[in-house]
C-alpha cells in the first residue's frame, strides 16, 4: 500500500495531548513531632516536545520500522538543580485512567534521600518499543531538604474525539478482542473482498467467533485507551515488517485494502496483530485475537478499496 493510494474510508479520531508536574515535599514520618509538619505542593503545565517521537516508536513496534529521534540512558524523570547536577528518578509503573472523552496515564517518581538541592528544570522520559525517549518538559521550582521526601508525578491526559461511524470505549485496564474458539488454522488468505489484499494476511483459520470487546460491540467501530497510553509508554519490541500502518502529512493511518466486515488491531504477547473477520473465518497477522484491543472497524457495506482510521494528533 501506498500513501497515495489512501483513497477509501477512512473513519477519523483526533487527539489532543496535554500535561502537568505536580511536586509534593513532606517531612519523613520518622520523628513523632514531624507527623504534621507543613506540606508544598507546586505544579506546573508542560510542554510536549516527544510526540513526533513516540510517533515513530509507535511505527517501530506496530510496522516494524527502525527508530529515529532521540533517547536517553533510562527511563524516568529527570531533574537538574541550581547546581547543574543532572539525576534521574526512576518511576513507578504507570497508573491509566480513563473518562467518556479521555485518557491519562501518570508517572509518579520519589526522592526519599538524604539529599538536598533545588530544582530548576524537569524532563519525563518514557519508555517505547524498547527506547528511552524524552517527551516533555518543565521547569518547576522545587526546594527538597535531607529530611524531606520530593515525589513528582507528571500527568499526560489525552482527549479524544472521533468522527462519524466510530467510537471511542474507555478501558482503564487493558481489554481483549477479536475472535475466539477458531479452528483449522491454516496458511495464507482467500475471504477478502479486495483479492490484493490475501496476501497481507499470512494466517487463516475458521469455526470463530467475536470475544471480548467485539462480541460486546459486535457492530460498532471503535478505539481503545490503549491504543494511545501505549503510545506513551510500553516494553513492547520492535514489530514485524507489514504494510498496516503508516505516518503521512501530519495523520498516522492504520488500514488496509477491504478485506471483510470486521479489521481488528491490537497487540498480542508483544506483538502487533491485524486481522479481518466475516462470518466464522478470519484471515490474521501474528493471530485473530489481541489483549489489549486498539481497534476495530465494522463495515460490512464498504466498497472502496482502502479501510481504516486516520488519527491526528496534537499538542
Amino acid at each position: 500500500m501506498e500513501c497515495g493510494k489512501l483513497n477509501g474510508k477512512f473513519l477519523k479520531v483526533k487527539a489532543k495531548v496535554s500535561g502537568f508536574l505536580i511536586a509534593k515535599v513532606e517531612k519523613r514520618n520518622t520523628p513523632e513531632i514531624e507527623k504534621h509538619a507543613p506540606i508544598t505542593i507546586k505544579s506546573k503545565k508542560n510542554t510536549i516536545t516527544g510526540l513526533q517521537y513516540l510517533i515513530n516508536a509507535f511505527l517501530t513496534y506496530m510496522r516494524g520500522v527502525t527508530y529515529t529521534g532521540a533517547t536517553a540512558p533510562s527511563s524516568g524523570i529527570a531533574i537538574t538543580t541550581s547546581t547543574g547536577q543532572k539525576t534521574t528518578l526512576p518511576f513507578l509503573p504507570p497508573v491509566i485512567s480513563a473518562t467518556n472523552n479521555s485518557a491519562t496515564i501518570s508517572f509518579i517518581a520519589v526522592d526519599s534521600s538524604s539529599n538536598s538541592y533545588t530544582t530548576t528544570s524537569e524532563e519525563l522520559i518514557t519508555e517505547s518499543a524498547r527506547n528511552y525517549i524524552p517527551i516533555a518538559t518543565a521547569n518547576l521550582s522545587v526546594t527538597k531538604q535531607s529530611d524531606e521526601v520530593l515525589t513528582l508525578t507528571w500527568v499526560i491526559t489525552i482527549t479524544i474525539s472521533t468522527g462519524t461511524g466510530i467510537g471511542y470505549v474507555p478501558t482503564p485496564t487493558p481489554q481483549g478482542g477479536g475472535v475466539y474458539g477458531c479452528q483449522n488454522y491454516g496458511s495464507g488468505c482467500g475471504i477478502c473482498s479486495q483479492s490484493t489484499a490475501n496476501s497481507l494476511y499470512p494466517g487463516n483459520a475458521n469455526g470463530c467467533s467475536p470475544g471480548g470487546l467485539s462480541s460486546q460491540y459486535a457492530s460498532s467501530s471503535f478505539v481503545t485507551t490503549q491504543l494511545f497510553t501505549d503510545m506513551f509508554y510500553n516494553t513492547y519490541s520492535p514489530g514485524s515488517s507489514n504494510s498496516f500502518v503508516t505516518f503521512a502529512n501530519g495523520i498516522l493511518y492504520i488500514y488496509t485494502l477491504y478485506c471483510a466486515e470486521w479489521f481488528i488491531v491490537g497487540i498480542s504477547r508483544g506483538n502487533a496483530v491485524f486481522a479481518s473477520y466475516y462470518n466464522g473465518n478470519v484471515c490474521g497477522f501474528n493471530n485473530v485475537n489481541a489483549n489489549p484491543i486498539y481497534l476495530q472497524l465494522y463495515l460490512p457495506t464498504q466498497t472502496a478499496p482502502y479501510i481504516g482510521v486516520q488519527i491526528e494528533l496534537t499538542t
